[in-house]
């Protein structure tokens, strides 16, 4: 059979290719209007990397010639919007030919209206702290982007933007200066009019105007906010005079929108993949059936991306000796429930529709990089201007709502798959809250189910659409509007919390496989330990005879294992025991039964708390972990959690980082173990958000295109 076609995961693929190619040459993007994509965007924005504006020929003269074909069509007594008219609802004004530099000045004057962050000390209230920083600017990165895509755009010739203001704003980039932009303002409808006019303020060296100067962690040249006026000189940039069309041509268009929903979807992109490496090891965790992803299901229901999910979580749980074979035995009949629950068993018919939506949703933003989002617009080789609307993003809102419905669904499925990992009554045999002690005492997980929760209710409520909030604007000319920058905005609020989601659910994720390759290391052992207590107690018997009474015994055991979790060890393996009487009904007197039950219930919690200590013990070394029992895809993530953020496995109470948490555990550690040991206790929190911080700056994003990559 041909390999199924996988386009979301090629497009992941193809694009951390590209970043990283980026990274790793640090040579500047090449802007010339039609080549422009995610990764490049994201290279700019989070990486440092500089654009440059290309010197091919073609994309130099089409630049100019709009340039003077707009000064001659002004020169014979044209009228043309936004520069011998007034703005919107205005524009019945004229103005004179020695007026339009001026007008321009009037344009940025009136869009300038925003609220930013200013250098000024906070005033504590009522005597208390400064209030928090909950800034009212865009992030850096985000106007970082905003730059590139705008040059991207004026590079097409359809502005009558000297090639002289583009390489200006490429310099601010190259330099690092960065404007302050307001969060707040946009509506998106004649383009991000009020943000993209502290990008031209900046170039003017508007003293009122201000920009992030200087670097990051360097004591000699520290990164702080000074005004344009004063950042100019400073990297020997002449303020910009501003022709005819060049207010208008910088102000008017969607960069900034298009710019956070790029990055937006860049990042969602990769928490869609990584929550199908988390589904998968979900499945494991659960002890859950690969059958569920075969194949055939998505042949008889043949969309896409349905297909797609179905296909990656199958190659991630390839060699996974804790799901069931595609056509292997099904593990779930021991456990009760036949088939797994919805949250698993239908992630591919879950994830599948939003995969095709996010593609589309890529191909929509892809094509508004590479767009002219001006009006007027300028023809110079048709000697036209037209008057139009291709400053209204709707495509980027509808890009931004298909992607935050994407993000609700996949925070949705990881959700149900997370609190049914940490509930007793659903996860087949793993302790309440995956806590590796005692459940009368420890509570492990139980906070993070309730922070999922909190997560859950949040994003949800962001799911709502936005585009059907237009309100009519500007003396009722902009009766529609996109407001494709809150939609942008929401959407990267909630994919900073399914980030969060994936962070908690992997942590849980970890905690369980360590969970499941003890409770096998245990069984393995105690199972052992039972056949040497029959023989010993019952030497009388054939060894067939005690070989079938062993497997009597174990029958029950196994069973009665993942039925008793909420049980302490010692209560637990006494009912289990007690309850295997029925077994020898019949066979044995009561007090060799009795006597026996004891004697194996004993020794079944001596097994339990020294394969438990040791397991602690060789974890902390690396030396013990459930690589060997898990599947391709979880293997690597479990090595990347474990190993390279060095996120430790929860043990319990002792865990907590007081003075009354003390190592409790581990003595079979040396003096240097156990003080790395005690320095590494962290809250439970801390640890997620280790996890949290990798999978937001991309490390966790290369592991992931490793499982994809193996898939193929």
């Amino acid at each position: 059979m041909a390999p199924l076609p996988r386009p979301h995961s090629s497009v992941v693929q193809a694009e951390w290719g590209k970043l990283s190619n980026h990274i790793k040459n640090r040579e500047p993007i090449t802007i010339d209007g039609s080549s422009l994509d995610m990764a490049s965007i994201t290279a700019v924005a989070r990486h440092g990397i500089p654009g440059s504006l290309s010197s091919d020929p073609i994309v130099l003269n089409r630049i100019k010639e709009s340039v003077r074909f707009l000064d001659e069509h002004m020169a014979q007594g044209n009228t043309v919007y936004g520069i011998n008219t007034g703005f919107g609802g205005s524009a019945d004004v004229r103005c004179g030919l020695d007026e339009m530099n001026t007008l321009q000045r009037s344009l940025l004057q009136h869009l300038q209206c925003g609220v930013a962050s200013i250098p000024q000390p906070s005033t504590p209230r009522f005597g208390s702290a400064p209030r928090g920083d909950r800034s009212l600017s865009l992030p850096e990165d985000w106007v970082r982007a905003a730059m590139i895509i705008r040059c991207n755009s004026l590079a097409r010739g359809h502005s009558a933007v000297r090639v002289e203001v583009i390489k200006s704003l490429l310099t601010l980039l190259k330099h690092n200066v960065i404007p302050v932009v307001p969060l707040r303002g946009t509506i998106s409808a004649s383009g991000d009019l009020c943000p993209l006019s502290y990008l031209a303020g900046a170039l003017e060296g508007n003293a009122d105007i201000y920009v992030w100067f200087g670097e990051q962690n360097n004591e000699k040249r520290p990164r702080r906010m000074i005004s344009a006026a004063e950042a100019l000189p400073l990297i020997n940039l002449p303020p910009t005079i501003f022709g005819p069309k060049e207010g208008l041509g910088l102000v008017n268009g969607t960069a900034v929108s298009c710019a956070v929903a790029s990055l937006t979807l860049h990042s969602l992109h990769h928490l869609m993949s990584l929550s199908q490496v988390l589904t998968a090891m979900g499945v494991e965790a659960i002890l859950g059936a690969a059958t569920s992803f075969a194949p055939f299901i998505s042949a008889a229901r043949p969309h896409p991306g349905q297909a797609e999910v179905a296909s990656n979580v199958l190659a991630f749980l390839s060699g996974s000796h804790f799901a069931s074979d595609v056509f292997g035995t099904h593990t779930t009949v021991a456990h009760g429930l036949y088939q797994d629950r919805y949250s698993v068993r239908t992630a591919p018919q879950w994830l599948g529709p939003f995969i095709e939506d996010l593609l589309l949703a890529h191909q929509q933003l892809t094509t508004e990089l590479n767009s002219t989002t001006d009006n007027p617009l300028v023809d110079a080789p048709n000697g036209q201007v037209y008057h139009g609307g291709n400053f209204q993003a709707v495509s980027v809102t509808t890009a931004m709502e298909k992607s935050r419905l994407a993000a609700q669904a996949i925070g949705r499925m990881l959700f149900s798959q997370c609190t049914e990992l940490l509930n007793p009554a659903m996860n087949r045999g793993l302790p309440p809250s995956l806590c590796a002690d005692e459940p009368s005492l420890s509570f492990t997980m139980k906070g993070l189910d309730t922070s999922m929760a909190a997560y859950m209710s949040e994003l949800s409520y962001l799911a709502n659409p936005v585009h059907n909030h237009v309100v009519i604007a500007e003396m009722g000319n902009q009766a529609l509007n996109s407001l494709a920058l809150v939609s942008a905005r929401y959407t990267d609020t909630a994919v900073e919390l399914v980030t969060l989601m994936c962070a908690g659910y992997l942590y849980a994720l970890c905690q369980a496989l360590d969970l499941r390759a003890m409770i096998e290391s245990f069984q393995r052992t105690f199972k052992t330990g039972l056949l040497v207590l029959i023989q010993q107690t019952w030497a009388s018997l054939s060894p067939t005879a005690q070989t079938k009474l062993h497997e009597a015994l174990w029958a029950h055991v196994e069973q009665e294992i993942p039925r008793t979790t909420t049980l302490d060890s010692r209560e637990r393996f006494r009912r289990i025991m007690e309850g295997s009487q029925g077994v020898l009904i019949g066979v044995f007197e009561g007090w060799e039964k009795r006597n026996f039950t004891t004697r194996a219930a004993d020794s079944a919690v001596t097994a339990y708390n020294e394969t438990r200590e040791e397991y602690f013990t060789h974890a902390a070394r690396g030396e013990k972990n459930p690589s060997h029992l898990v599947g391709s895809a979880g293997k690597r993530v479990y090595k990347f959690v474990r190993k390279d953020l060095e996120v430790p496995m929860n043990k319990g109470v002792v865990d907590h980082p007081t003075p009354m948490g003390e190592v409790e555990s581990g003595n079979n550690m040396d003096k240097t173990e156990k003080e790395k040991e005690k320095k590494n206790k962290k809250t439970i929190g801390h640890w997620i958000g280790v996890i949290f911080e990798a999978i937001r700056d991309e490390r966790m994003m290369g592991v992931v295109v490793e499982c994809l990559k193996e898939v193929e």
